[in-house]
């Protein structure tokens, strides 16, 4: 699997290789990476410059180091956490507004709606429906919270476009835009838009009508927006 370790800094040559297999789909989440004494000998290096390019893998998040008699290396799922800490970085220092925010997201998740109405599968479809009778049902009875159906929704939409970058971008957005909706809730006629905005989204998609979609997805948006800007 990996190549044996000649020039450089050896502990970050067996990093970089180690990045590669998992990036190119060699390694995936759940493998265990071979013995420490194994690697080191396909490595041709010693085993505590195995340990410690182990160990830097382990704190960029690419892998999980387990004790015990089934422990081992093992690959971790993808931590894009960053991206959304990254943003709330940028809004916490004022390097970015909650505006800027809401305008990025309306320019993101229009395209999302657009892709989503021409790839959308049977699967995606009955997701999404999931979620917005789902939201119905608890706007009809008497919870106005629909904060949780709408996350669902949302994500709902961003699998079904086939793009992991706008995908991963959405839900960075979602997180952050979760704490600025609790400045809302609950409230009796953004959730009825909410659910009814969903809804025809929904039926756009459904009938693989891209332009529509956009346009339904950039007015439900275009509300949002001017509620943010009616707290800022």
């Amino acid at each position: 699997m990996f190549q044996r370790v000649r020039v450089g800094k050896v502990s970050e040559e067996v990093v970089k290789q180690v990045q590669e297999a998992i990036f190119a789909g060699v390694l995936a989440a759940g493998d265990r990476l071979p013995p420490e004494r194994e690697l080191a000998e396909q490595f041709g290096l010693s085993r505590m410059s195995v340990r410690l390019a182990l160990h830097t893998l382990e704190s960029s998040g690419l892998v999980e180091i387990r004790v015990g008699s089934n422990g081992g290396a093992f690959i971790r799922e993808p931590n894009f956490d960053p991206l959304r800490e990254a943003l709330a970085s940028m809004l916490r220092s004022k390097k970015a507004s909650i505006l800027d925010l809401a305008e990025a997201r309306k320019i993101v998740e229009t395209a999302t709606a657009e892709l989503a109405a021409q790839r959308a599968t049977d699967e995606d479809l009955q997701a999404l429906q999931t979620a917005v009778e789902a939201a119905r049902r608890s706007f009809e009875s008497g919870n106005l919270n629909y904060g949780p159906h709408s996350v669902n929704f949302h994500a709902a939409l961003a699998r079904a476009a086939k793009n992991h970058v706008l995908e991963l971008t959405v839900q960075s957005f979602r997180g952050l835009f979760s704490d600025v909706l609790e400045k809302f809730l609950p409230t009796r006629d953004m959730a009825e838009k909410a659910v009814a905005d969903h809804w025809e989204l929904y039926q756009a998609i459904a009938a693989h009508d891209n332009r529509r979609a956009r346009e339904l997805m950039s007015e439900h948006l275009d509300y949002f927006e001017t509620k943010v800007k009616a707290i800022s």
